[in-house]
């Protein structure tokens, strides 16, 4: 199972969106948004939901769902083959 910053990671990409763009949005460097997605910093809900509406959903439980959905089924797929 992902960890929510690997789903950070996995729709950014998937959506063309650079680590500098989330950094702007967070008013922070791009460095740090390379950190939350490796893990090493831990970001709270409230950071978590901006991300989230940034890469066009709801909240962060709706990018997780569709994360979950069409994401974690197709790599899941791939691998069994």
């Amino acid at each position: 199972m992902s960890t929510f910053n690997e789903k950070i990671r996995a729709l950014r990409m998937m959506k063309g969106i650079k680590q500098t763009e989330i950094a702007e949005l967070l008013n922070v460097k791009q460095q740090s948004v390379s950190k939350i997605e490796n893990g090493k910093i831990q970001i709270d809900c409230q950071m978590a939901d901006k991300i989230a509406k940034h890469l066009g959903f709801e909240n962060k439980e709706e990018m997780e769902a569709f994360y979950e959905k069409h994401i974690c089924k197709k790599t899941t797929r791939e691998r069994t083959f």
